[in-house]
């Protein structure tokens, strides 16, 4: 099914659904997209529509001919993390990239922007794509685009694995105006404490194996938003991963129309 097609109605379905619960475990759940891509969304979907200032969050692992053809967007940004091989991006202001494992891509659709996402190798090409709204005056200007070769460790050793893809010390520079947080994490037997800001959207997303925060266990493809403004104790076991975002709401309406946010 049409990428456009797909979130348009997804959009209109989800148009009278609950906010996201705290303290709740959800499912990320499978969807067709793009020209036969499989993804799984977290969000939008059945249970809630938006996250603000998060729009759409989707964990995706496509292998060719499957893929993304030329599409348009507007009003957003998006950040594309490749976890596993690589996803080529073509667009109408002159970038022709492949992102590769570890690397992670930004562009700012703003007023308009034209593109194609496909598989870069002919295995496994496994990443995440985030949608954020932008503050209104963002939205008219001309689109940007970045791509960060080498994403930073903010810790590496025997027990815990912390990159950052958007946050202190991060060269990825992100126009939601949010302050976003955006780490991919991996524990060993250990515990990790984490903070979210007061007033603050905050989640954590499990990509492999299990971890359990607070009194909630969670395994691969659940999601779970935390209580901003206290400590949450999130442990893991011999083989986790899971993704912590965080930012701080816009707290002006998401106005979405597949690919479009007013």
């Amino acid at each position: 099914m049409n990428r456009i097609i797909y979130i348009l109605t997804y959009c209109f379905l989800s148009l009278n659904v609950s906010a996201q619960q705290i303290g709740r475990v959800y499912k990320a759940t499978e969807a067709m997209d793009g020209d036969g891509a499989v993804v799984f969304r977290l969000f939008p979907s059945k249970s809630f529509k938006h996250a603000d200032p998060f729009i759409l969050l989707d964990d995706f692992n496509v292998a060719p001919p499957a893929g993304f053809p030329s599409h348009q967007h507007k009003g957003f940004e998006a950040i594309t993390y490749m976890i596993a091989g690589g996803f080529i991006h073509k667009d109408n202001i002159g970038n022709n990239d492949t992102i590769l494992e570890g690397q992670a891509q930004r562009f700012t659709a703003a007023r308009g922007l034209m593109h194609s996402e496909m598989p870069g190798t002919v295995g496994e090409n496994k990443g995440l794509q985030l949608w954020l709204n932008i503050p209104y005056e963002a939205k008219k200007v001309e689109p940007t685009y970045q791509l960060v070769n080498v994403l930073p460790f903010q810790q590496k050793d025997s027990t815990r694995v912390i990159r950052v893809i958007v946050g202190e010390d991060s060269p990825l520079n992100v126009n939601c105006g949010c302050d976003l947080s955006y780490l991919d994490i991996q524990l060993k037997n250990t515990t990790l404490e984490i903070y979210p800001t007061a007033g603050y959207t905050s989640l954590i997303y499990v990509l492999q194996g299990d971890i359990k925060i607070d009194t909630a266990g969670l395994v691969a493809g659940d999601f779970y938003f935390l209580e901003s403004g206290i400590i949450h104790d999130i442990v893991g076991g011999e083989d986790n991963r899971f993704i912590y975002l965080s930012a701080k709401p816009l707290n002006q309406p998401i106005k979405q129309r597949g690919p479009y946010v007013y």
